[in-house]
């Protein structure tokens, strides 16, 4: 049974389609990630199923209850804000502890149990010891996991996370990602993980969800998505460099630039297809080479190539190689609608 079903749900703000029809279930203790370029609908989406927008159309299901006209509050979820939305005044106990205090007269529990909760929750985060700082005296990665805790405090059924990450350092990101995915595995609470940094997508999702124009492109695990994506906007998307397409008669085709490597190189050169490459340009990065180049007969469409630095293999700007693909992982578009097609339908022409 999963967590939070979504059926038919739209938001439109006068003629701009924000969301439009999203059918999507999340499962007990699944970590989802929405993953879309800024204006795909994403954040709204979240914002819906937070309660803090209203849908044109749909319904929103979280458990057994049907919440699509419930205030936030009585959602059971809990959402953590792009900016943290610490109180400055406050120290990180009274913080962590200001929704409890909204729910005590409901829930009827004295102080000694709210300060368990708090510091029970403090200890799972490692912030046990900065209960009396203000969120001034701490540093970005300990903000996030102060309105973390904040969150998780009331033991929501679902964890809302709008991009928390995004004002912190690449350096300390990369540490807060781990942080992140560990503690929800600890806890195994379902979240859902708002973002348009794919390699955050692909590092915390068990599954992804990518949206464009409000609507979703495909579900599946990171895997899945990277290798075998449903459209050109789910190939182009994930990836860096992203999938090289070309145009061929009847259709577009493309692969990733980490599978364009020399014919000398190939594991299955009899299963590969082979191009004219000309290097135009070479960029090191440590350890890989980034080639920028042309195929023959694709002139006008600049292609690139991932090729590992400790590979032995002369590639000199202004000459041109053999380089190829193996078949299975060259893609087959549709021309006007940009779906996947099958091989076969896409015919031989390059």
């Amino acid at each position: 049974m999963s967590v939070v079903e979504i059926s038919g749900l739209r938001k439109h703000f006068d003629a701009v389609r924000a969301v439009d029809g999203v059918d999507l279930s999340i499962q007990p203790g699944e970590f989802l990630v929405i993953l879309g370029p800024s204006g795909c609908g994403k954040t709204t989406l979240m914002r819906m199923i937070a309660g803090l927008e209203k849908p044109t159309a749909g319904s929103i299901h979280i458990g057994d209850a049907d919440v699509t006209e419930l205030p936030p509050r009585k959602r059971g979820v809990s959402m953590v804000f792009q900016s943290y939305a610490l109180y400055p005044h406050m120290n990180v106990y009274n913080n962590i502890a200001f929704p409890l205090k909204a729910q005590r007269r409901e829930k009827k529990f004295d102080r000694a149990t709210m300060r368990g909760k708090v510091e029970a929750i403090a200890r799972l985060l490692e912030i046990d010891t900065l209960l009396d700082r203000r969120p001034r005296q701490l540093s970005g990665g300990q903000r996030q996991r102060v309105a973390i805790a904040r969150a998780m405090v009331t033991q929501p059924a679902v964890l809302l996370l709008d991009e928390p990450l995004s004002n912190l350092d690449a350096k300390l990101r990369a540490n807060a990602r781990d942080e992140l995915k560990d503690f929800q595995r600890s806890s195994n609470i379902t979240a859902v993980f708002v973002t348009h940094d794919q390699i955050e997508a692909m590092g915390l999702g068990d599954r992804i969800v990518v949206m464009a124009e409000g609507k979703i492109q495909q579900v599946g695990t990171p895997q899945r998505i990277y290798d075998d994506p449903a459209n050109e906007f789910v190939a182009t998307f994930l990836g860096s460099p992203s999938m090289n397409i070309l145009r061929a008669q009847s259709h577009r085709f493309g692969f990733r630039p980490e599978h364009f490597l020399p014919k000398t190189l190939q594991d299955n050169p009899n299963n590969s297809v082979s191009f004219d490459y000309f290097v135009k340009r070479v960029e090191y990065l440590g350890s890989d080479r980034l080639i920028y180049g042309y195929v023959g007969g694709h002139e006008n469409e600049l292609t690139l190539a991932k090729v590992p630095s400790n590979v032995r293999a002369a590639l000199d700007i202004e000459n041109e190689y053999e380089f190829a693909v193996q078949r299975e992982n060259i893609k087959y578009f549709h021309e006007a609608s940009g779906e996947r097609i099958e091989a076969q339908m896409a015919g031989a022409d390059w």
